[in-house]
């Protein structure tokens, strides 16, 4: 269990600091050539919102002016922990039926969710394919504008170590991105590298397709390529790996690397 929460880089407490927030809100308008901003009644899903990725996504959407529906297992120890003012929903990933009951009424679907044990029920497989699988179902019954799923840099590689020691996590992620493209449901997916808590704003990212090595990001920055690409026509039908780059520098336009990005 140590093992697989060092692989998750489990989540620290979001900075509250107000100031820091209003600056990582204009960040993400400058980074963006034309920024995507909530109109009219856009609400947006947010699975795994808890989750130490989710809870800065719904901050930032937040302050984008979309309406936030966040999920989870415990909203009641969400709440506490996470902060702010929103109308958390419980839900039971793994469960056909709560899934059904709790995504309705919503324009997008944001999912940051994952695996939190190798083996048993929060396992891969029942979480990141089954209860993804459920997700993308409902989600296609509601006519969902725009489905956002945050996925691992190496999804879909079966000859990964790491499928080994966490529960074939690797292969399932890929199964269900393989899922989503062929659902017919406008998307995209955002590939993660190792995530860290250090703030972000550090080190400029970098959206590319391929590439291989090492690559690392802060999750304050994941979650600004998500809230950047969510109803973003430059990212439709596209996948690919957010990363920071190795050092620090000018802040490389996203909507730019967007649009180069060939579509899946």
């Amino acid at each position: 269990m140590a093992e697989w929460r060092r692989w998750r880089a489990m989540e620290s407490p979001m900075n509250s600091n107000v100031a820091r927030r209003q600056i990582l809100s204009m960040a993400l308008g400058l980074i963006l050539a034309t920024p995507v901003l909530a109109q009219e009644s856009h609400k947006v899903l947010v699975v795994g919102a808890s989750g130490g990725t989710g809870r800065f996504i719904i901050a930032m959407l937040e302050e984008q002016g979309y309406e936030v529906v966040p999920t989870s297992r415990s909203p009641e120890r969400a709440a506490e922990t996470v902060g702010g003012d929103f109308a958390w929903r419980q839900m039971d990933l793994t469960s056909r039926e709560s899934v059904d009951a709790v995504v309705r009424d919503v324009d997008f679907i944001v999912t940051a969710h994952g695996a939190t044990q190798a083996q048993g029920p929060n396992d891969p497989e029942q979480v990141d394919w089954i209860g993804t699988r459920y997700l993308i179902d409902v989600a296609g019954k509601i006519g969902v504008k725009h489905y956002v799923m945050i996925s691992a840099a190496s999804a879909g590689n079966p000859d990964s170590p790491l499928n080994e020691r966490f529960g074939n996590v690797l292969v399932w992620k890929g199964r269900a991105e393989d899922y989503l493209r062929e659902s017919g449901l406008p998307y995209t997916i955002v590939r993660g590298p190792g995530l860290r808590d250090n703030p972000g704003g550090e080190k400029p990212i970098v959206l590319e397709q391929g590439g291989s090595g090492r690559r690392l990001m802060e999750r304050e920055d994941l979650a600004t390529v998500t809230v950047a690409v969510l109803n973003n026509e430059a990212a439709m039908g596209k996948t690919f790996v957010a990363r920071n780059a190795d050092e620090g520098g000018a802040a490389i336009d996203l909507n730019r690397q967007l649009e180069s990005l060939q579509p899946d």
